[in-house]
C-alpha cells in the first residue's frame, strides 16, 4: 500500500513540475516537449518494472537478484523523475521572482532633500526657520514632498519660481535652507561646480509614485509584429526605480521578420517640447527627471511614433550585463582616457572591454569634436554588441545566469509572456540579427530652458532634415 501511495505522490509531482514549467515564462517550448517526453518515458518504465515483479510473485519464483536490479532501476528512475521535479520546481521560482522584479513597474520613487550650507550650525528641521521651496508643474510629486515635510516640522516656507534666485538667497543666507527634488543637484552642480561641495543634506523625503500605464504594449510576437523599445539609461548608480535624468535615449526598433534591429539615438541636449509642459522647451534629458513616461511621450511627439515597450537601466546594469557575458569586443576609432573614469584606457582599433571599461566608453564624450553625438554612437555600439553575443547562444543556461544577475538593476514594462515568446523565438529560429545605427543631429547653441529657467544653457538645437530622415527609417522598419 505505502509503495502505491509513494508512486502516486510521484505521478502527482511530476504533473505538477511540468505544469510550473509551463508557466516559468523561460523554458522554451520544445524543450518543455521534451521534458514530457522524458517524464512518460521515465514512469512507464517504472511501471513495467512494477508489473514484471507482480508476474514473479505470481510464478513463486525467487530470485533475489533480478529483485534487486529491479529495485536499483526502479530507484533510479524515480531518483530522476525527483531531480527533474526539484529542478523545474526551482527554475520557476526563479525565473519568476525575476520577471516580478524587473517587471514591477507599478512605483517611480523621487526624493526631496532639505540642503543647508555645511558651514552652518543645523542638525534637525526644528532648528529651521526659513525654507525656500522650488518645484514645478510636471513635477507629481512635489506637492506630496511638500506635505510630508509640513508634518515633521513647521518651518516658514518661501516659495521661488527661479532656482537661481533659490540658491542665491541660500548662498546670501536670506533663507536657512532649501528644499528640492535631488534631480537638481547635479543640474545646479553642473553650472555651479562647487555647490555640492558648500551644502549638506539635513533631511530627505522619499515618495513613491503609481506609474502612469503604458497602453502601447499590444504585440503579438507569433504574428511576427514590429515594434518599438525605448533604451533609456539614467545617470546614476543604485536603485533603479530612483527618478533621474536620461542621458541614453535610443529607440530600438525591432523587425523579426527581417531579423532587423534599427537603433536611434537622440542626443540628451536636444532641444525639444517636454510632454506635458508650455512654454520653454528643453533638454531631453530632463525628461527623466519627471519619469520614464515623460520621457516616452516626448520622443514619440518628436518622430510620430508609439513606442510598445520600455527598457531603463542604469550604470550598474551596464558594469553588471557585461561582465556577466564575459566582456564585449568594441572598435574603437580614437585613442584616449575617459574622463569619467581615468583608470581606463581605450585603445584605437579593437578592444576588450569589461563593464566597467564599457561604461566609461559610453559615456566619453570630451575627446570627439561631435561630443555628445559621438557618444551616441558609442552607446549604441555597446548596445549592438551586447545584443549580438547575447543572441548567439541557445543554451537556456545562458538566459538563465543573464536573470540572476539583471533581476535587481532593471526595469521595463514587458510583460512576462512577451520575454518568454522572444526568447522562445530566439532560440528557436536562431535569429542573425542585422543591426544598423543612425542619429538625429543638430548644432550647438545656448537657449533658456523649462527645468532651469532663468539659466542660459547649453543645448543642442535639432536638424528637422535629420529628424524626417529617422522617422522614414523608423517606419520603413517597422512595416
Amino acid at each position: 500500500m505505502s509503495k502505491k501511495i509513494y508512486y502516486i505522490l510521484l505521478l502527482l509531482t511530476s504533473i505538477i513540475s511540468v505544469y510550473l514549467g509551463f508557466n516559468s515564462t523561460i523554458i522554451p517550448d520544445i524543450i518543455l516537449y521534451l521534458i514530457i517526453l522524458i517524464y512518460i518515458i521515465i514512469l512507464g518504465l517504472i511501471l513495467l518494472l512494477l508489473r514484471s515483479n507482480k508476474k514473479k510473485k505470481k510464478k513463486k519464483k525467487k530470485r533475489h537478484l533480478k529483485k534487486k536490479i529491479r529495485l536499483f532501476f526502479i530507484t533510479l528512475l524515480s531518483l530522476i523523475a525527483i531531480i527533474m521535479d526539484i529542478g523545474l520546481c526551482l527554475l520557476y521560482f526563479r525565473a519568476n521572482n525575476f520577471f516580478n522584479r524587473i517587471t514591477n513597474v507599478k512605483f517611480e520613487t523621487n526624493n526631496y532633500s532639505v540642503i543647508v550650507l555645511k558651514e552652518s550650525t543645523y542638525t534637525t528641521l526644528d532648528e529651521l526657520k526659513t525654507i525656500g521651496l522650488y518645484g514645478n508643474l510636471i513635477d507629481k510629486s512635489y506637492e506630496e514632498a511638500k506635505k510630508e515635510l509640513k508634518s515633521k516640522a513647521t518651518i516658514e516656507n518661501k516659495d521661488y519660481d527661479s532656482i537661481i534666485d533659490l540658491i542665491n538667497d541660500l548662498y546670501n543666507q536670506d533663507i536657512d535652507s532649501i528644499f528640492i527634488n535631488e534631480n537638481y543637484i547635479e543640474l545646479i552642480n553642473e553650472n555651479d561646480e562647487e555647490f555640492k561641495d558648500n551644502i549638506r543634506k539635513l533631511d530627505t523625503i522619499t515618495i513613491k509614485s503609481l506609474n502612469e500605464k503604458n497602453s502601447n504594449n499590444d504585440i503579438n510576437l507569433n504574428k511576427l509584429e514590429s515594434f518599438n523599445i525605448y533604451i533609456s539609461g539614467i545617470d546614476t548608480y543604485g536603485e533603479i526605480s530612483n527618478v533621474s535624468r536620461s542621458d541614453v535615449n535610443i529607440i530600438a526598433t525591432v523587425n523579426l521578420k527581417e531579423s532587423k534591429i534599427l537603433l536611434t539615438n537622440t542626443p540628451r541636449d536636444y532641444y525639444v517640447q517636454l510632454a506635458g509642459t508650455t512654454g520653454n522647451k528643453d533638454k531631453l534629458t530632463h525628461a527623466g527627471m519627471y519619469g520614464i513616461n515623460t520621457s516616452i511621450k516626448t520622443l514619440e511627439q518628436l518622430y510620430d511614433i508609439k513606442i510598445n515597450y520600455y527598457v531603463r537601466v542604469n550604470f550598474n546594469t551596464l558594469i553588471t550585463l557585461v561582465d556577466s557575458i564575459g566582456g564585449i569586443d568594441i572598435y574603437s576609432d580614437a585613442e584616449f582616457v575617459p574622463y569619467t573614469d581615468r583608470s581606463v584606457y581605450v585603445n584605437y582599433g579593437w578592444n576588450h572591454f569589461s563593464g566597467k571599461e564599457a561604461l566609461a566608453y559610453s559615456r566619453e564624450r570630451m575627446t570627439y569634436s561631435e561630443g555628445d553625438r559621438h557618444r551616441g554612437q558609442n552607446q549604441q555600439q555597446v548596445i549592438e554588441a551586447i545584443m549580438k553575443k547575447v543572441t548567439k547562444s541557445r543554451d537556456i543556461n545562458t538566459y538563465l545566469n543573464l536573470l540572476s544577475v539583471l533581476e535587481k538593476s532593471i526595469q521595463t514594462n514587458m510583460n512576462k509572456k512577451l520575454i518568454n515568446n522572444f526568447i522562445n523565438l530566439q532560440i528557436k529560429n536562431n535569429y542573425d540579427w542585422t543591426f544598423e545605427s543612425i542619429g538625429v543631429t543638430g548644432y550647438d547653441s545656448g537657449n533658456y530652458t523649462y527645468s532651469y529657467p532663468g539659466q542660459y544653457l547649453y543645448v543642442m538645437e535639432p536638424d528637422n532634415e535629420s529628424i524626417d530622415t529617422a522617422k522614414e527609417k523608423i517606419k520603413k522598419m517597422l512595416k
